[in-house]
């Protein structure tokens, strides 16, 4: 538990001198559990955050930027309504706990001078934003209304007089979350929380960069497991902990949602690949219908009036052949239909081999977006990679603005050893961007063997690359697909003059000569050890 009573406890003593007599110049609501207030303290503008989503709930100054939506919601009009170009007189913690209260001087309608109190209950999934009236205590309005049929003990509605949440669902008196007792424990030393400006934030992360923990003292439990990170500035170390915690979960969720949406789209495109294999299987007997007509117009003597059957031989091969037939037409007829049903079952199949073709060309591209997400690094990257399928038909725009919307392709670059330049398709667009127009006839060009993945492209500027330079472009063309963890993946490589785009086909896909193949291990080129 990052943010506990303490942590609140050590923002205040940061931030509390500049929240004293600021002014709310300007409120929004870019996430329905959290509020960004613009104010004007002594030493300039500064954004004060109010989050209580169940991950992230915590009271802070930010420097990150949001995105608000189109129209303001509800409990944002009411925040603008009653405390917008108020005067914070004061903010404090309700004892230890997680609870920050701002006491707001502001003007009614009449023009009176009134005072109310915006408190933010920042306790994980009971996390709330509560604005109250200071004289009465009695609640305006909350972020989240809790009825009697929610908590028995407690409601947060309109009208109600504020009570603080029981003792039992609040953290421990001192303040103390699990690991900062366990940090304390092992010999943590918690700091003079008397002088803001004199604290650091210490951020956790894992090797691979993911956000652990945070606290303003060192803690012993994370040294030599977990890389840590000195913040000077408390607000600072937790607007680096958070934006990269929630890029992390959203990345991963964003990736997981498109992915899954893709599957499905594979999904389907297998199961009509199965049906028209069938279809194609039933209409290579096509030829045994052709045999029954030609045999039957041979036989036609054989043939009496409400037969339903009868039996020639056949002068191909001297074999006996049952023909069935409808008694209620003539033999002729029924030979006719013969004829027809071959004729009809022959351009049955060119019909379904060429809908077979388009069909493998469905599977394979969505194979290849599917890769792509995989490999995304960013949620921009993956909305280009849903614009891609939006562009192809395979998508459909929810509204007019996504429709217009075009991003500018920016594939990923890096510099080898030697300091060449590689250039790493992040989409099928930019694939075939780097591919077919920014690659040179003598630069060298990476995919691997049988594996969906991005195209690489190594600038070789009239330089003969060296042994150690292909097998680091091969090693990132590696990192960069569906191979990324195994071991000794194919990968080949041509110069990109052997690279071509059959006519028609779909982003991405190209056809290559002269080519050669590398085994080698992926290699993330953002690493360098």
């Amino acid at each position: 538990m990052a943010y506990d009573g303490l942590m609140a406890a050590a923002v205040l003593a940061e931030c509390g001198k500049q929240l004293a007599g600021s002014k709310i110049e300007k409120i929004s609501q870019p996430e329905p559990d959290r509020i960004v207030m613009q104010i004007r303290t002594f030493s300039g503008r500064k954004k004060l955050l109010l989050d209580v989503s169940s991950q992230g709930a915590r009271v802070q100054f930010t420097e990150q930027e949001f995105e608000n939506p189109q129209s303001a919601p509800a409990f944002c009009m009411l925040l603008r309504k009653h405390i917008q170009g108020g005067k914070i007189l004061n903010a404090s913690q309700h004892g230890r706990e997680r609870i920050t209260e701002l006491e707001i001087e502001t003007v009614n309608e009449m023009g009176y001078s009134v005072n109310k109190k915006l408190i933010a209950e920042t306790m994980g999934k009971h996390s709330n934003l509560i604005l109250l009236d200071a004289q009465s205590g009695k609640i305006i309005d909350s972020i989240k209304r809790i009825s009697i049929d929610v908590n028995r003990v407690r409601q947060i509605l309109p009208g109600v007089i504020y009570e603080y949440p029981p003792v039992q669902n609040l953290s421990n008196q001192d303040g103390y979350g699990p690991s900062t007792r366990v940090a304390i424990e092992e010999g943590g030393m918690v700091p003079d929380l008397s002088d803001g400006s004199a604290l650091n934030c210490y951020v956790y992360t894992s090797e691979d960069g993911a956000p652990k923990d945070f606290h303003v003292f060192r803690m012993p439990q994370y040294i030599g497991s977990y890389k840590e990170m000195v913040f000077s500035s408390v607000c600072e170390g937790m607007d680096w902990f958070y934006s990269h915690k929630f890029a992390t979960n959203r990345l991963a969720q964003k990736a997981d949602d498109l992915s899954r949406h893709i599957g499905t789209l594979i999904s389907k495109a297998q199961l009509k690949k199965q049906r028209l294999l069938e279809e194609i299987k039933k209409a290579d007997e096509a030829d045994i219908y052709r045999l029954k007509g030609e045999l039957l117009n041979a036989n036609l003597y054989l043939a009496k009036p409400g037969d339903k059957k009868i039996e020639v031989i056949s002068y191909y091969d001297g074999s006996r052949l049952t023909i069935e037939l409808d008694e209620k037409i003539s033999a002729a007829k029924n030979a006719q239909n013969y004829y027809k049903k071959y004729a009809k079952l022959k351009s049955s199949k060119k019909e379904k081999l060429a809908q077979l073709s388009e069909c493998e060309k469905d599977i394979e591209y969505l194979s290849s977006v599917q890769a792509l997400a995989f490999a995304a690094q960013s949620a921009e990257e993956l909305d280009q990679l849903r614009e891609e399928l939006m562009e192809q038909g395979y998508v459909r725009a929810r509204n007019t603005a996504q429709r217009r919307k075009k991003s500018k392709p920016s594939p990923r670059k890096y510099t080898l050893s030697s300091g060449l330049t590689v250039l790493v398709g992040r989409n099928n667009t930019e694939n075939d961007l780097i591919t077919l127009k920014m690659a040179q006839k003598t630069d060298w060009w990476f995919h691997t063997k049988d594996i969906h993945g991005s195209h690489v492209v190594m600038v070789c500027n009239g330089v003969d690359p060296s042994p150690q330079d292909m097998y680091e472009a091969a090693a990132i063309a590696a990192w960069f697909s569906k191979g990324r963890d195994s071991q000794n993946v194919p990968v080949d490589y041509a110069m990109a003059k052997n690279v071509k785009k059959p006519s028609g086909a779909r982003p991405g896909m190209v056809i290559f000569t002269d080519n050669g193949t590398v085994w080698i291990d992926p290699k993330d080129p953002e690493h360098k050890s």
